[in-house]
């Protein structure tokens, strides 16, 4: 979120917080004494202390969660097997640096392809039989397939699994030595 963002939503909530109390200083029919406004005042402060306490902690929160983000990039991005995440049709939502070096394309083009368009024809129906399984059983499955890459043909074996009410499966690609594997 960007400052600006930031701004904005505490705009929003200031001019929410000042309309509650002007509702709230309508119901009030009584002035109140000295000893009375000291001491709304007090929790006043008391209150203000507990919100940038909490305001500290969400930083820290924010801090640490982003952290985590960037370790969860480097370890998808740099891993040294193929990790990909498909749709229930077999398009390639996300995918590792490792994948798509194996699939011989940047990135970049092999967001939303089918993997399907990068298997040999007789491994297709093989792959389609495999996610379809996998997205009804929500079990970890494997099959192997021949990928065609760069105008060779290699043998990777594919792991995949779909968590409970999920609408992605997270696959593992990894590469098995033939005799017809790239050299």
């Amino acid at each position: 979120m960007s400052s600006a963002d930031d701004i904005l939503d505490s705009e929003i909530l200031r001019q929410r917080a000042e309309d509650l109390l002007k509702n709230k200083l309508k119901k009030t029919v009584s002035p109140l004494s000295e000893a009375d406004i000291l001491k709304l005042v007090h929790e006043l402060e008391v209150h203000q202390i507990e919100l940038e306490l909490q305001n500290d902690e969400l930083l820290v929160a924010k801090i640490s969660a982003q952290r985590a983000a960037e370790n969860y990039i480097d370890m998808f991005d740099f891993a040294p097997e193929s990790y990909l995440i498909l749709s229930e049709q077999g398009r390639i939502r996300a995918i590792n640096l490792q994948g798509a070096k194996m699939l011989g394309k940047e990135r970049l083009y092999l967001q939303g392809a089918s993997l399907l368009s990068h298997l040999e024809t007789e491994s297709k129906l093989i792959f389609n039989n495999f996610l379809a399984k996998t997205f009804k059983s929500n079990n970890k499955e494997t099959c192997e397939v021949i990928l065609l890459s760069e105008g060779h043909k290699v043998r990777v074996r594919l792991s995949g699994v779909v968590k409970a009410h999920n609408d992605q499966c997270h696959l593992i690609m990894m590469e098995i030595p033939t005799g017809f594997e790239r050299k």
